[in-house]
């Protein structure tokens, strides 16, 4: 595949270089990175060399990490003897070593240590450009074909639960709207800024509760508070970092060591198990929770919370109670309603999960999330036309909705609007840089243009930060399909069954690969199979 930019990089500053790869795809920059690009089968080692020599830039994620990488210092060696541009974008305020220095002491560097990251990734942007252009040439954009003869358009179904991901490609029936579960992809906003005085019985101001992904994964040491620095003061202190961090390990091992300093103040539990949420581990998120409401029983942030970890791990008769609960103690709280929407809709009740979503707007007309849940149960009813109002509203009240970029770039999809939804997917992509569903869902716009190997590409990512994501295998066998590479196409449907993934369809597809080579038995199977799923 042809790309202007190789970025390298330490395994370890992985999040950092997903999120390069993200901003500049999402700028029309074509870029190679491992191990999303070493196709199946290839060799490592002759991967990467031709891939540095078939760039225009290399982008060396700087740290001390790959400051320390045998790999590293070779794959810089060859992009300066083969006349590549490297263009350092240093994470860690450290200086490089001699072997490093040596190649890159004249490169142009961009220093991006300090928050927020967002405006570093800028900064990268405009220097490729202009680098390209003193090149002799902008990075081009990816060819698109014409569009496909439309097909039939399948009716509009009920969503899919909100850790389902939805299914795609040009030879599939038009695509489901992707579900947004509020505590699957991302506890959605619930911070906007209803500041309340002092709550109900123990005063927890909910507001204090700020976004950010974050997990636990090692244990923290016995912490020593600085000396002439209380306990109390010095977990405060750990606290408000916590709010203000951006990396998603770090949010959540500052406020473990403000619990370890002062483990009485019930919010300290909230924002952690809050983190929790975002990153989907529910569980650990209601120890947390089941401790917050011990110190502070009647706040109704944390029941609505609760809801959230409950209706995560498919318990929505205790989420239901928990969202009732919060709403009871406090009967103007906009977001609890939205939960309890969604909820309803898991649950079949459209009339109910409707007249929540109209309450949560009704109370607070700012409420992004509930603008795109209700555009996402329109969408599911096929009323298009209102899904889009509403999608365009939840964008246009919080132009960082991932989730609404998303569903209304389905829509587009599903209308064979092809660049309005890759529109919609490219701004997306910098809003989640790890998110799997995003890259699959354009590499739904690549097949359906039938432009194969960039939709194979998007696939491929998808994959690669979710290697349990059933449809992202299906869809890249259906491409595998288109190619010829019945092989690889046969290899991505057996994953997909085995995922438990649209079984019908993916039994069926497979069925026809075997019929192609003759393997009537197996192909005779795999259709009896389908048909009694249908």
């Amino acid at each position: 595949m042809s790309h202007d930019v190789f970025v390298s990089y330490s395994v370890k500053d992985k999040t950092t270089a997903d999120a390069i790869c993200a901003t500049l795809e999402a700028n029309g920059i074509r870029v190679w990175i491992a191990p999303r690009d070493v196709m199946p089968g290839s060799d490592w080692g002759e991967s990467i060399i031709e891939a540095i020599e078939q760039s225009k830039v290399m982008i060396l994620v700087f740290s001390a990490n790959s400051n320390a990488s045998p790999q590293i210092k070779r794959e810089i060696e060859r992009s300066v003897n083969k006349g590549v541009t490297v263009v350092p974008f240093r994470i860690d305020d450290i200086l490089p070593s001699k072997t490093l220095e040596y190649f890159i002491s004249t490169q142009h560097w961009l220093d991006a240590f300090t928050p927020p990251l967002e405006k570093h990734l800028d900064n990268l942007v405009s220097i490729l450009h202009s680098i390209f252009s003193k090149q002799g040439g902008e990075a081009a954009a990816p060819h698109l074909k014409p569009h496909p003869p439309e097909e039939e358009e399948a009716p509009v179904h009920p969503a899919p639960a909100a850790h389902a991901a939805p299914p795609v490609g040009p030879m599939a029936p038009h695509d489901k709207t992707i579900t947004l579960k509020v505590p699957k992809f991302k506890v959605l906003v619930i911070v906007l800024g209803l500041v309340v005085g002092a709550v109900l019985a123990g005063g927890v101001v909910w507001w204090l509760v700020p976004k950010g992904p974050a997990t636990q994964t090692t244990a923290v040491k016995k912490l020593v508070p600085p000396d002439g620095t209380s306990a109390e003061e010095a977990a405060r202190e750990y606290y408000q970092k916590g709010k203000t961090a951006q990396d998603v390990d770090e949010k959540i091992d500052l406020f473990t060591k403000a619990i370890e300093l002062n483990p009485k103040p019930g919010y300290y539990y909230i924002q952690r198990g809050r983190a929790y949420l975002d990153k989907q581990e529910y569980n650990r998120a209601l120890v947390d929770l089941d401790k917050a409401v011990e110190s502070i029983p009647n706040a109704f942030a944390i029941y609505n919370l609760r809801g959230l970890a409950y209706d995560g791990l498919d318990r929505q008769a205790q989420a239901m109670t928990e969202l009732n609960k919060a709403i009871s103690l406090n009967p103007a709280y906009a977001d609890a309603y939205s939960n309890r929407g969604f909820v309803f809709y898991e649950n079949k009740e459209y009339d109910k999960a409707l007249q929540d979503y109209d309450k949560a707007i009704a109370l607070d007309p700012k409420l992004a999330n509930a603008y795109n849940n209700r555009g996402f149960l329109y969408a599911s009813q096929g009323k298009m036309e209102q899904a889009l109002k509403d999608y365009n509203q939840a964008i246009s009240v919080d132009p960082k909705l991932r989730d609404a970029y998303i569903n209304r770039g389905n829509l587009y999809l599903g209308r064979k609007e092809y660049d309005a939804a890759l529109i919609d997917f490219n701004k997306a992509l910098p809003l989640g840089w790890r998110h799997a569903v995003t890259y699959n869902a354009r590499g739904k716009v690549f097949a359906a243009k039938g432009d194969f190997e960039w939709a194979r590409n998007d696939f491929n990512q998808a994959i690669s930060l979710n290697p349990s994501y059933g449809k992202a295998y299906k869809n890249r066998g259906m491409v595998y399909m288109e190619t010829g590479e019945d092989e690889k196409a046969l290899n991505d449907f057996t994953k997909a069954i085995f995922l438990n993934t649209d079984l019908a369809e993916t039994y069926e597809l497979r069925g026809k690969l075997y019929k192609k080579r003759g393997d009537d038995e197996r192909a005779r199977n795999d259709f009896d199979k389908a048909k009694t799923l249908k």
